[in-house]
């Protein structure tokens, strides 16, 4: 029950870090996916053209298949168009951190990490930008879009859901305003972490 309650303290008091380039939170794909129904879901993202992003993005949107995930918000990446697989780290959010040793796992990572394995592991999606495309550990910052609307857009979802606090860095800041109130909505309806890690 410490152990617990000191994971969740972490939380609260921490940011994102090294450990993020730590590949050992891999979320395994629990089943098998259906061909066609991966079929007709790469097709209807394959459509989408409505890609919300920064107002001066640093590069153009690009279509990529999420093949690995890190944690709820680090995933690693390969263009659907060919080329080597990146690792993605998502804008505007933080999510808790998984174990590094020797820091324990933070409350409610291994339900974040699951929740964005369950949504995109082997799934297409686009990735959207923002002013500035690499952070200090050389990862892409990203917005991940897999739909129309808020339901679609990764970043948002896992905010107002509650797997994500808000995490605002200049100049990345287009969505700052709108991943706040998400919080803040997750927060009033004790979602997720702000329910489970107090």
């Amino acid at each position: 029950m410490l152990v617990f309650l000191a994971a969740c303290a972490n939380w609260f008091g921490g940011g994102d870090t090294a450990g993020d380039s730590d590949d050992s939170g891999l979320a395994e794909d629990s089943g098998e996916v259906d061909t066609g129904e991966l079929a007709a879901d790469d097709a209807r993202v394959r459509a989408l053209t409505e890609l919300p992003g920064g107002d001066s993005q640093c590069q153009a949107p690009m279509l990529v298949r999420v093949t690995y995930i890190t944690d709820g918000d680090t995933v690693n990446v390969e263009p659907e168009e060919g080329g080597a697989y990146f690792k993605v780290r998502l804008i505007g959010i933080d999510t808790p951190e998984i174990e590094h040793s020797p820091d324990p796992a933070e409350c409610f990572s291994a339900e974040a990490t699951a929740f964005t394995s369950d949504e995109l592991l082997d799934r297409l999606a686009w990735l959207t930008f923002d002013a500035e495309c690499l952070d200090y550990y050389d990862r892409t910052l990203a917005y991940l879009i897999r739909g129309d609307g808020d339901s679609g857009f990764h970043n948002r979802v896992l905010a107002r859901n509650g797997y994500a606090s808000a995490l605002s860095v200049d100049p990345n800041t287009t969505f700052e305003r709108e991943i706040a109130e998400d919080v803040a909505a997750a927060r009033q309806a004790d979602a997720g972490l702000w329910e489970n890690c107090r």
